[in-house]
């Protein structure tokens, strides 16, 4: 009897020190009040919309994700997100097959990131300056395509390219969101076993000792903003599919609700820390407070408002844990 207590006890234990466990609990607390004061949180209408609203953003928060805890930022990723998809509908509209033009449209966005990941890596230019820069330089671009306009592929793309932004798997299971899961496990396995992600926790660290022990820190910032690029990339193609259009104002600030999720998933942004998950699972608990907002009719303006509240929250908290667990070594070390 007392072996089994023990045993239930260091699963308690170890289920206590999961990280991921405090947001799990609070998006299904939340859950539960929406339930309660709104009857249609619970419809399968709505779950699905939420579903497929939040798939495409934790895409993009993987790669925003590793640039933070690169030590790095990313403020091009909805920019980015919106150029793959105009890029791709152009080259559609003029008649280039759909895969070549997806691809292409990808492409870009890679390109767009290893722009970003040559100027910060191997020129030493601000990271902030230099995305923020590329944000306007991708927006604009879009612009530029698709002057200024949406442009409307409904009836025009294959069946095979809508289903995955709005097919159904069974009843009622998005098959965009299956996508999102099966590119999140690759990415959590990728983040804990791939030698080379896995430098980018000593990059964000230290990049000082980093270099110090041998580690080629250029070459890891280079890779984690070509990544960044990528899953943003595909998450354009991924709009564009649950769309079928394309519009220049796609992903407009995004960036931040990124930042936003990263943070509040446990990512730090002095660098070093930080988990896949984590940022999904803040992602996913900042889209069903949007929902929330939604459903029981809160003016657009205060849904901006509270947004903002719950960024600067968020980066307060990391803020004083950071500090805290510095101070907490500081008097270990004394």
């Amino acid at each position: 009897m007392r072996q089994k207590s023990k045993v239930f006890g260091a699963v308690l234990n170890k289920v206590g020190n999961f990280r991921e466990i405090n947001l799990i609990v609070i998006i299904l607390a939340l859950s539960a009040i929406l339930s309660v004061f709104t009857s249609s949180f619970l419809s399968v209408l709505n779950l699905r919309s939420v579903s497929m609203g939040f798939a495409t953003n934790c895409i993009t928060v993987i790669g925003m994700a590793l640039v933070i805890i690169c030590g790095g930022i990313d403020l091009a990723v909805g920019s980015v997100l919106s150029l793959s998809c105009a890029f791709t509908t152009v080259l559609f509209v003029k008649g280039v097959p759909l895969p070549i033009a997806a691809t292409a449209g990808i492409a870009i966005s890679v390109l767009c990131g290893t722009f970003s990941g040559l100027l910060i890596a191997y020129f030493e230019m601000a990271p902030f300056i230099v995305t923020m820069s590329m944000m306007y330089i991708a927006r604009g671009l879009g612009y530029i395509l698709t002057t200024g306009t949406s442009i409307a592929l409904v009836d025009k793309l294959p069946d095979w390219f809508r289903f995955i932004g709005s097919g159904i798997i069974g009843k009622n299971i998005p098959f965009l969101v299956v996508l999102c899961v099966i590119i999140g496990l690759i990415a959590d396995v990728l983040f804990r076993k791939s030698p080379l992600l896995r430098l980018a926790y000593y990059v964000g660290s230290n990049s000082k000792a980093a270099a110090f022990s041998g580690i080629n820190v250029k070459r890891v910032k280079l890779v984690v903003y070509i990544v960044s690029g990528l899953l943003a990339g595909i998450a354009g193609q991924m709009t564009l599919s649950r769309f079928n259009y394309s519009s220049p104002v796609f992903g407009n600030g995004l960036e931040m609700t990124m930042i936003a999720g990263c943070v509040i998933g446990g990512v730090s942004m002095e660098g070093g820390e930080g988990t896949v998950l984590g940022s999904i699972l803040g992602v996913v608990l900042l889209s069903i407070i949007s929902n929330g907002l939604i459903l029981l009719n809160v003016s657009v303006y205060w849904q901006q408002f509270i947004s903002g509240c719950i960024l600067i929250i968020a980066v307060s908290l990391d803020y004083f844990r950071v500090h805290r667990a510095a101070q907490k070594l500081n008097k270990v070390k004394g």
